[in-house]
């Protein structure tokens, strides 16, 4: 062992780590106060009184965080909900572009010369688009309904009447995908 510090500096570094620990800890070397009763009475009506004012405090905090918290799912389930609705709309609409590049296909099976290999393909193409939701346009009534049809000439008839059908229509899942063209009288 080495004692090459003198007394002085031992006592001068021993002071300081006092000196320290004093001005860090307060509270250990703080002589306690004589209080009577009633002087202890207030403190711990103060020591209550404290204690509420933080509960409710701390409990007015939980109630801000917990309505932010579902605010926030909510906000979470709504745009779960937008965004499957949108993917929904996404993949209705890519079959729908699927199925208006087949209607060609069917209009030519359907002007095709009748054979029984022709009829066999247009009734399974039409048996696989019915079962994905496309169906055809039937003319109503004979009137003409500019929702469904599309009038491509007038010809010599009753007003207002479908007279003629030039191509047929379809609607894919309850929506015009291609209207009925038709000519109508005047």
């Amino acid at each position: 062992m080495n004692f090459s510090a003198t007394k002085y500096e031992i006592i001068t570094k021993v002071r300081k780590i006092v000196f320290d620990f004093v001005v860090s800890y307060p509270f250990v070397f703080r002589s306690p106060v004589p209080m009577d009763d009633a002087q202890k009475d207030n403190q711990s009506a103060e020591s209550v009184a404290d204690i509420k004012s933080r509960l409710e405090l701390a409990e007015k905090e939980r109630d801000e965080y917990l309505n932010g918290w579902k605010r926030a799912k909510a906000d979470l389930l709504n745009a779960q909900k937008e965004w499957q609705e949108r993917l929904a709309d996404l993949d209705k609409w890519a079959q729908a572009g699927l199925v208006k590049r087949l209607l060609p296909v069917l209009d030519a099976l359907e002007a095709a010369p009748e054979s029984e290999g022709w009829a066999e393909i247009k009734k399974l193409l039409m048996d696989i688009l019915q079962k994905n939701g496309v169906e055809e346009i039937k003319i109503q009534n004979g009137k003409f309904d500019p929702v469904y049809h599309e009038s491509v000439g007038e010809v010599e008839g009753e007003a207002g009447a479908v007279v003629e059908v030039v191509q047929k229509g379809y609607l894919f899942k309850g929506e015009v995908i291609r209207a009925v063209k038709v000519k109508v009288g005047k």
